[in-house]
């Protein structure tokens, strides 16, 4: 065994690369875009109509099960940019801070930390008002 076998300092091929940060955001959109495009899918999916015979508490017909869902998701909708922004600035500081990360990996940690933080956050407000 020769000496550079032992050699540990760092040679060309061992240099990190700098942080992609626009393929980080990417990532990080894409961990909340494809599941919102699932739900999107599965509730087009959903029936149109009423179920037949349901009222609610006050005697009106409940909504389509299908225009239920996609109220729900307008409804959720602030929510989940918050989130977004959380994990975007998540993702700046991952890069930063991170060295060999690759922007899919900065993109899972930070969409996993933001949905986190922004459960958090949001189970907080909730109980304040």
């Amino acid at each position: 065994m020769g000496y550079r076998e032992w050699d540990r300092s760092p040679g060309p091929q061992d240099e990190d690369e700098p942080t992609d940060y626009a393929g980080a955001f990417i990532a990080t959109a894409c961990w909340y875009v494809f599941p919102t495009i699932g739900y999107v899918i599965w509730a087009a999916t959903l029936p149109s109509v009423p179920r037949p015979g349901c009222v609610n508490a006050f005697g009106v017909p409940c909504p389509a099960p299908r225009a239920e869902a996609f109220t729900k998701l307008l409804d959720g909708v602030p929510q989940l940019a918050v989130a977004l922004a959380l994990g975007i600035s998540v993702a700046m500081f991952l890069g930063w801070a991170t060295t060999g990360w690759r922007a899919w990996t900065i993109g899972f940690a930070s969409a996993v930390l933001s949905a986190g933080m922004a459960t958090v956050i949001f189970a907080v407000l909730a109980t304040q008002l």
